[in-house]
């Protein structure tokens, strides 16, 4: 829906006009594709992932709108030899992008079970005399 809207609305632009809305939409892409990538589940414990869920679709969302409609503005400034090279530059970071945040997931509450599992391994070690940061 974003690259529909984006053709149809730079479209009768001017170069000039589609080159401000690219420069426009270097800010908001770096910043919510930083942040987007920058979060990780592994620190969210389980009781909050809903709220994470709904934060991260949201960031996703934006960086890919942004990236979207930057990506349209740029074929509109490309020679046609370049165009594939976009779609695939493109295609490359929809797909990555997804596949990150989805394996990202199932890392959902796993700094929490780390840490309990290293408190329950440290009580065994001292309760068999054992000290594990002797060397």
């Amino acid at each position: 829906m974003v690259g529909i809207l984006s053709y149809f609305g730079l479209q009768t632009s001017s170069p000039d006009n589609v080159a401000v809305v690219v420069t426009a939409l270097i800010a908001p892409a770096m910043l919510t594709g930083t942040a987007w990538f920058a979060i990780t589940f592994g620190g969210i414990p389980a009781k909050l992932l809903s709220a994470a869920f709904s934060i991260t679709f949201w960031m996703f969302v934006s960086f890919m709108a942004s990236l979207t409609t930057m990506f349209v503005a740029v074929s509109f400034l490309s020679p046609i030899f370049i165009l594939p090279v976009l779609a695939i530059i493109y295609l490359g970071i929809l797909i990555s992008s997804i596949q990150y945040d989805t394996t990202d997931g199932l890392k959902v509450g796993l700094d929490d079970a780390i840490l309990k599992h290293s408190r329950a391994a440290l009580s065994y070690y001292k309760k068999q005399g054992i000290n594990p940061e002797e060397k």
